[in-house]
């Protein structure tokens, strides 16, 4: 026998188990979320109509400073202004704008609300801003540069210009804040031309005080004062030269007079004739001497001209070389002063370059003073002419359109909340009741919280036969022999019947349940005559004292039974029914039965139910509740099997437990339970791990008639 636990199945269900428990409050939840459904319905009947006007604002920055580039924004700058731009949308000061340009403050309704927001600091018009804002909607439009303005009220018409109105206001109170900015920016601009202005005048004035300190007039010219330097060095060049041929004529005139030739740098056309004669002369004086001798006349003579030659080459040297120094000192004259006149022309040229670049120094300081000046001299025309064509930074994209639908109440927005409600209460209930629930439904419930064998599930007929002819139970089995009805008894009969076989000449079966009304003797009687007709031969045995519920289905008019029997009165055959269709042979209880269990402890009883395993294959005894008398504790010492019947979500599981334990406190036990009375067709939607949640895919299997 498994180990009886208090922990229900689901708790160890998976999904499809937890849904399958769920679908047996199906209805309830149903009923609660249609009910709901019909609730919200008839509250946004009863709610009044609300119109929402809604206006899309475009965010299209605009710099402050003309001609400045557009700063591209990042995403979370772009993010952060458009944001502000919303705050600045629900302020005050766009408020009071929308109430002085609809005149406002003389709205009965807006009067009243503003009540609530009036202080001694704020003014009228600013308290029915509050009461304004209190409608207002202002959000941006996902993640786009679109933000929108909405206005709710009963009016929709009102809704339409207020939103309108809201938008324009804002434009305008954006446009105001930008002119201010204008005028800020235009202010220090100003100052910044009047500094500018003044750096320029300064620096042109320190220019023209350059220019007249370095004797500048005009421009420097450094090419001019370059040609002069190279002539003056070319004339130089050229004295130096004169100088040295004088020098050189003047040292070298006492040591030619004689010797110099016509190429010597004092010949002359004198000295070249006297020369020439000298040469003659000397010529003649050699020939004479070496022909004639020293005594020969002609040779003195000769001598004598040569003599006098000599004597005047003499003195024109002498007059050369005079004329050599004058020249010599002339020259050296003539290349000092060009020296001198060198030096001061590359002085001058030194001078012009030093000059030229503090010049260009202070002239660059001058003009980037004044192309400084003329940008921001520009800059401020455009600012001006800008600040006449200022623009805010967002446009009206879409104005606000007349509502033609309410946007409150929303119907469809408390239809849903009703059924999600619905919903939500049907579960709860549907929860209270499967925490809360006593009955047993499936195999896993038995097994699980009862610690018992689990046989069968046994069906209603209405749920497992098509078509049932007979609203007597027992009787259908007889009627739909193949149906799954009969079929459910047939294997609790089998179950029975083998657990039984195991024992020694095992032949009495046992029927009971915990509490009436559970289908004990419905049962009794199937189990009975599925054996029966399956060619066993059986005996149904009442021993329900107080009900005799088969005695009176199936031996109405018997007069003697049990007691007669065990009292000697009467044999077996004469109280013994026999029932003609299906071969079972019932032992009933007469009428005059007492209702003491004690008959059940006799040695007549004992020997009776020896007799009857000697007859019979099988004795199906119907007995009495369990928790009701003591009669099936007295008797399950007697039963080879004993089944529990439970009923199908109706029999609490703690009186089912009661009953086990009452059994097994006198040394008996209970061989399986079996579930009775199950509705299939709820169970196969719901009754997830038990077979008989099957029956759908086995239903085509069964005759259904």
């Amino acid at each position: 026998m498994a180990e009886a636990t208090n922990m229900r199945a689901e708790e160890r269900q998976d999904l499809a188990g937890l849904f399958s428990r769920l679908k047996r409050h199906l209805p309830i939840i149903l009923a609660c979320v249609v009910g709901m459904v019909v609730a919200a319905w008839a509250i946004s009947k009863v709610l009044p109509r609300r119109y929402t006007a809604a206006a899309q604002l475009e965010y299209t920055p605009q710099s402050a400073v003309a001609g400045a580039p557009q700063t591209q924004l990042s995403d979370l700058a772009r993010d952060a202004k458009i944001d502000a731009e919303v705050q600045t949308m629900k302020s005050l000061p766009v408020a009071t704008r929308v109430v002085e340009q609809l005149k406002l403050d003389r709205d009965p309704e807006l009067r009243a609300a503003a009540k609530d927001f009036a202080t001694d600091a704020a003014t009228g018009k600013q308290a029915i801003a509050g009461a304004l804002l209190t409608n207002l909607n202002a959000a941006r439009v996902g993640t786009t540069s679109l933000f929108e303005v909405g206005y709710t009220d009963k009016n929709p018409l009102k809704a339409m210009q207020i939103a309108n109105a809201f938008a324009q206001a804002f434009m305008a109170e954006d446009l105001e804040t930008k002119a201010s900015e204008y005028k800020e920016v235009d202010s220090r601009l100003n100052g910044q031309l009047d500094e500018l202005r003044r750096k320029v005048e300064q620096a042109d004035a320190a220019v023209a005080a350059f220019r007249v300190r370095n004797n500048l007039l005009g421009l420097p010219d450094s090419v001019t004062a370059e040609q002069e330097i190279s002539s003056i060095r070319g004339a130089l060049a050229s004295a130096r030269a004169e100088e040295a041929a004088a020098r050189a004529r003047s040292g070298a005139s006492g040591s030619t007079i004689v010797g110099g030739g016509t190429n010597s740098p004092y010949s002359t056309a004198t000295m070249s004739s006297l020369r020439q004669q000298r040469a003659q002369v000397a010529a003649r004086v050699a020939a004479l001497q070496s022909r004639y001798g020293e005594r020969y006349p002609a040779l003195a003579d000769a001598r004598k001209e040569l003599d006098a030659i000599d004597a005047q080459l003499s003195r024109e040297m002498r007059d050369l070389s005079r004329s050599a120094g004058n020249a010599s000192q002339a020259a050296g004259s003539t290349t000092a002063s060009l020296e001198a006149s060198l030096a001061a022309a590359q002085a001058r040229l030194a001078g012009n370059v030093r000059a030229s670049v503090e010049l260009a120094d202070l002239q660059r300081t001058a003009q980037n003073a004044r192309d400084a000046y003329q940008q921001l001299l520009n800059t401020s025309t455009q600012q001006n002419a800008q600040q006449s064509i200022v623009r805010p930074d967002s446009r009206i994209a879409a104005p606000a359109s007349l509502p033609l639908t309410p946007s409150s109440p929303n119907v469809p927005v408390l239809l849903f909340m009703g059924a999600v409600l619905g919903l939500a209460i049907g579960l709860a209930i549907a929860y209270v009741r499967e925490r809360w629930v006593q009955g047993l439904d499936t195999v896993d419930d038995i097994e699980t919280m009862l610690g018992v064998d689990y046989f069968n599930s046994v069906p209603t007929p209405a749920s497992s036969i098509e078509k049932p002819r007979t609203s007597d139970p027992a009787e259908a089995t007889l009627l739909h022999p193949l149906s799954a009805y009969t079929e459910a008894y047939r294997n609790l009969a089998t179950s029975l019947s083998f657990t039984a076989a195991s024992v020694q000449g095992g032949k009495i079966l046992g029927i009971t349940s915990a509490l009436p009304k559970e289908g004990k003797t419905t049962t009794s009687t199937s189990v009975a005559r599925v054996l029966a007709t399956g060619g066993s031969r059986t005996l149904l045995l009442d021993t329900d004292l107080r009900r005799r519920s088969v005695s009176v289905a199936l031996a109405p008019q018997a007069r003697i039974g049990l007691g007669e029997v065990l009292a000697g009165t009467a044999t077996l055959d004469d109280v013994i029914v026999r029932e003609e269709q299906t071969g079972l042979e019932v032992l009933p209880l007469a009428p005059t039965a007492g209702t003491s269990s004690h008959i059940f402890e006799t040695p007549e009883f004992s020997a009776l139910l020896a007799e009857l395993r000697r007859r019979y294959e099988h004795v199906v005894v119907d007995t009495a509740p369990v928790l009701a008398v003591a009669d099936t504790r007295v008797l399950a010492h007697h039963f080879d099997a004993l089944a529990l019947l439970v009923r199908w979500r109706y029999t609490p599981a703690r009186a089912a437990r009661a009953a086990l334990h009452q059994i097994s406190s006198v040394g008996a036990g209970v061989t399986g339970v079996a579930l009775t009375m199950v509705n299939l067709k709820v169970q196969s939607q719901s009754g997830f791990g038990d077979p008989s949640g099957y029956a759908d895919y086995m239903k085509d299997y069964y005759a259904q008639s």
